[in-house]
């Protein structure tokens, strides 16, 4: 009989150990700030809305390695997403196909 108890109260500490050390996803931008000097900006990340996360956010990685919320819906944000979007698809019409099938011709000019 004791032996049973025993046994219950180590399934259940190992089961309290395994709730308690497992990460909940939530949103990261618990602060956001409206802008940010773009000469430090090293990345961006746009995360859209999940399922745990409702909102929509913009993680910025500055040079320094820190990575800052900014605030989706400033001004300043909206200008930049624009710009990355316009670089994006400036990039996609530049970069022609290659109408070549030498395999060394098409690895050279990427």
């Amino acid at each position: 009989m004791k032996t049973s108890v025993v046994i219950q109260c180590i399934v259940l500490l190992a089961c309290m150990a395994l709730c308690t050390s497992l990460v909940i996803p939530r949103c990261r931008c618990v602060k956001t700030s409206k802008s940010v000097r773009i000469a430090l900006i090293a990345q961006l990340k746009l995360d859209e809305p999940r399922p745990h996360c409702n909102r929509r956010e913009v993680i910025v990685t500055l040079k320094d390695g820190r990575e800052q919320c900014l605030d989706p819906e400033s001004k300043f944000t909206k200008e930049l997403l624009k710009k990355l979007k316009q670089k994006k698809s400036q990039r996609k019409t530049t970069v022609s196909p290659q109408t070549t099938t030498s395999p060394a011709t098409v690895s050279n000019s990427l």
